[in-house]
């Protein structure tokens, strides 16, 4: 579990760093927790849940692509 933490502080590092592609690592990390709590009846809820999260990612990555640069 630690490594896993460590992971996912990286990834919300990340994000704040380079949001336009960092959002889609995100993303596709919480696609694979997904896909493991999608294989236990009892844990689909939460899976639900990340789906949500995940498709927050998404929108946050295609924001972050539109937006415009600042030239500092």
């Amino acid at each position: 579990m630690k490594g896993v933490g460590l992971i996912e502080m990286g990834a919300g590092l990340l994000v704040a760093a380079k949001p336009q592609w960092g959002a889609y690592v995100v993303s596709a990390w919480l696609a694979g927790i997904i896909a493991n709590l999608w294989a236990k009846p009892q844990d689909r809820d939460i899976a639900l849940r990340d789906f949500g999260l995940a498709l927050g990612a998404l929108a946050l990555a295609r924001l972050a692509a539109d937006a415009p640069r600042n030239a500092a």
